[in-house]
């Protein structure tokens, strides 16, 4: 019965001791009672073994009764037996395999070094083993920190209550409980500041600045994991937040050294993330990765508004990202109605002229390839506008620098053609047209040259300040008919330029809008059209 019993104890304390590796709370109250009860239980067992054998003469209601004493009462044993009595007779030596030693447990060698100073106990407050961490795990650790600084300020009432004599059973068990459930909630939390093992600073506001500690350190945590969550979004701030979260780790590792002395796990994980993530990545963080450059707790206030600032920033980028999602979504949909609804063009071009000048407004940059590849198949049909925002002017510069750059695509011979296009066709049949102003663009030009049936078009591009004394040579020539300004894209006025035309005896076209055959052709009728036919 005895050897059955000890054998379960011994069964139960294994099995307790296994899932006290998983549960960092029942690892630091069964550590004792475990380790008590194999070590008296070891014991008892020698005890036993130590006990001369009894002699088979002597019957069993014979011998004395006497209580059987406790291992806490019962002498040393020796290691032979009594001279009075003879050991009973052995049929064979057997060899007891000797215990095992796990080699974690055994001294470092020190041969030829001053003997050591004896190391003190690592603390119970809570499990010192190395944890590490992902980044699915930042969002674990997050929740822990803010437990963590829940209980700190917990502990710090707790000890305020029990000092004030409280009802133990109303005012505190309940709330104890209720930090235990939550703990349980979360996967390997372990509530130190709370448990009697724990620390018991002097000074009770020292809680309330380790609270503060893990909820900066919570702040920086989600800090991270934001920026990780849109990386390509939040490049910007990836080095910036690994810097704040090595601070925030940082603190939290003081703090808890001048409490106790031990080692927080949520910040020994954050600390091997970083240098997992830093070594990965090629980032080199310059402060508070070392035990000689500790972070100062008291510093956390700073500290916590370094880390607004960031989170307001991505916050800013995200809600950028909604408005120019929504925008550009309403400039797609008037640019489908401009084919489908063509005696609205001009209420729809308002509507587009404005929603990109407030993207521009916004942030996005004029160059953006989303809303170039938007408004670039319609921009030459844009109509004439008394004024153009400074959003969509750069907006219009930039897409005719790109379509500058691009080679002429074949012409659609199944576009309609317009009367207008016709006519102008017929008055300039292999003739030459001036154009000033804007980047040339091959395409364009192509296409202009083949509508109008064009012996040759000069596009003459121009630049700031430039002197207009340039333009006469080609303005002079004979086989040129008409002069059109693009008068968006040249610093001339138009008076200077209309002088110098008439000095040539050359017809000029004001080209407010776009470059597309049907609406130079509009233009040229409705400015010049009696002053070509006179001259053919």
């Amino acid at each position: 019965m005895a050897a059955d019993l000890a054998d379960a104890l011994t069964a139960i304390a294994r099995r307790m001791a296994e899932l006290a590796t998983r549960d960092a709370s029942l690892n630091a109250e069964l550590r004792v009672l475990a380790e008590g009860l194999l070590e008296a239980l070891a014991e008892t067992g020698q005890a036993d073994a130590a006990r001369p054998d009894e002699s088979p003469a002597v019957a069993q209601d014979e011998q004395p009764a006497r209580p059987v004493p406790t291992a806490a009462e019962s002498p040393p044993q020796s290691d032979t037996k009594p001279a009075s009595r003879e050991p009973a007779p052995r049929e064979e030596e057997v060899e007891e395999e000797p215990e095992r030693v796990p080699l974690s447990s055994l001294p470092p060698l020190t041969l030829g070094q001053a003997r050591p100073v004896p190391a003190e106990p690592p603390s119970t407050s809570w499990p010192a083993h190395w944890m590490d961490s992902t980044e699915a795990d930042l969002a674990l650790v997050e929740n822990r920190c803010r437990l963590k600084s829940e209980a700190c300020r917990w502990a710090a009432t707790r000890r305020r209550l029990l000092a004030e004599a409280a009802d133990f059973t109303t005012e505190i068990a309940p709330r104890d409980q209720q930090m235990i459930s939550r703990a349980r909630d979360l996967t390997d939390c372990y509530l130190w500041m709370c448990h009697p093992s724990g620390p018991s600073p002097a000074d009770p506001r020292e809680y309330d600045e380790m609270a503060g500690c893990f909820e900066t350190l919570a702040d920086a945590v989600s800090l991270m994991r934001q920026v990780l969550e849109e990386r390509e979004l939040h490049a910007n701030e990836f080095e910036v937040s690994l810097d704040l979260l090595a601070e925030a780790q940082s603190t939290v590792r003081a703090a808890v050294s001048a409490m106790d002395g031990g080692i927080d796990t949520d910040q020994s994980q954050i600390y091997n993330w970083l240098r997992t993530t830093t070594r990965e990545e090629h980032v080199y963080i310059q402060r508070y990765m070392r035990a000689d450059d500790p972070a100062d707790p008291a510093n956390r206030g700073n500290l916590a508004a370094r880390i607004e600032a960031v989170d307001s920033r991505l916050q800013e980028q995200r809600r950028q990202v909604r408005s120019r999602r929504k925008l550009l979504g309403k400039v797609r949909h008037k640019v489908s109605l401009l084919n489908e609804e063509p005696e609205q063009s001009d209420h729809l071009w308002n509507a587009i002229v404005q929603t990109v000048d407030e993207l521009v407004s916004d942030g996005m940059p004029p160059s953006n390839r989303e809303l170039r590849e938007l408004l670039a198949p319609v921009i030459d049909d844009i109509p004439e506008m008394e004024e153009v925002p400074a959003g969509f002017d750069l907006v219009l510069r930039e897409i005719d620098r790109f379509l500058a750059s691009c080679p002429p695509q074949e012409r659609n011979t199944t576009a309609t053609v317009s009367p207008e296009v016709q006519e102008v066709a017929r008055l300039l049949k292999g003739r030459s047209v001036v154009l000033i102003g804007g980047d040339r663009r091959p395409g364009a030009a192509e296409s202009l040259k083949s509508a109008f049936q064009l012996d040759e078009l000069y596009w003459i591009e121009t630049r700031e300040h430039q002197s207009i004394d340039g333009f006469a040579p080609y303005v002079a020539r004979s086989d040129v008919a008409v002069v059109i300004l693009a008068i968006r894209w040249t610093s001339h006025s138009f008076g200077d330029v209309k002088n110098f035309c008439e000095t040539h005896n050359k017809p000029l076209v004001r080209l407010p809008a776009g470059y597309s055959p049907n609406m130079i052709a509009a233009h040229i009728m409705g400015q010049c059209s009696d002053r070509l036919e006179q001259s053919r």
